[in-house]
């Protein structure tokens, strides 16, 4: 069996039955993949689009909002980096990633993702594929890792593509972030999810105290798309410094 140290916190351990898929150890513990994944929205045309149809939508990361993720000078040699004109290291045509949580109470994520409480976040109980997975040369879930100091990785070790595509700098450890991970055939940047496997909508309050309208279109949404999915409103809680979730179906 092979392992790789990435620092004084991280490895990756060749799982043996699977290919190249490498399980990640944080300080000598393996990390399962939790009960419950957090996926969070902003309100706008797209989310309602993906929530409606049921898919993940598969981002090139260089829509992310941090340009160190990701970045091609995580690995080395990648040639033509060095004439690079751009501070865009994190543009893969080809590759799709969609970001998951496996927390649903941190401030942080509300106010960052939901653009401030005006969105909702979904939680999937199991992570079950409706696409068909010919459809992509690779395909993963993996938990991302925060290196303290991350390092270069030779591009020819097995586990460069999963250490790419999941290691963030050490301050956005309080995501507690998983990726879907692919590489694409085609332009097809939707993954069909099995709507049983949404067990809850979280909704964030300042859709109900500025956008009504839409706020019944999510609990329209949730009768007819996702009838087993209990839906929670979340706002500050009146007395204490912490998240309230209000249980309204």
């Amino acid at each position: 069996m092979k392992e790789f140290i990435i620092d004084d916190k991280y490895k990756f351990v060749e799982r043996i039955s699977e290919g190249n898929i490498w399980d990640v150890y944080k300080n000598e513990n393996i990390i399962e993949n939790p009960k419950s994944l957090y996926k969070f929205h902003s309100l706008d045309i797209f989310s309602l689009d993906s929530l409606f149809r049921g898919y993940f939508y598969l981002a090139n990361p260089s829509s992310f909002n941090d340009p160190f993720d990701c970045n091609v000078n995580l690995v080395t040699p990648i040639k033509g980096v060095e004439n690079l004109t751009t501070v865009q290291h994190n543009n893969y045509s080809s590759s799709g990633v969609c970001c998951l949580s496996e927390t649903i109470d941190n401030h942080l994520l509300w106010a960052h993702y939901t653009n401030n409480y005006n969105g909702f976040a979904l939680q999937f109980d199991e992570m079950e594929i409706e696409t068909n997975l010919e459809e992509y040369r690779a395909f993963g879930l993996r938990p991302v890792i925060y290196p303290n100091k991350p390092k270069k990785v030779d591009v020819k070790k097995p586990y460069a593509h999963q250490y790419l595509f999941t290691t963030k700098l050490s301050h956005w450890e309080y995501e507690k972030e998983w990726r879907i991970i692919t590489d694409l055939r085609n332009d097809n940047r939707e993954m069909k999810y099995c709507n049983s496997n949404v067990k809850g909508i979280y909704i964030g309050h300042k859709v109900i105290d500025s956008k009504l309208g839409l706020y019944k279109m999510l609990l329209e949404i949730q009768e007819s798309k996702y009838p087993n999915a209990s839906v929670y409103i979340v706002y500050p809680h009146p007395t204490d410094l912490k998240l309230e979730f209000e249980k309204v179906i």
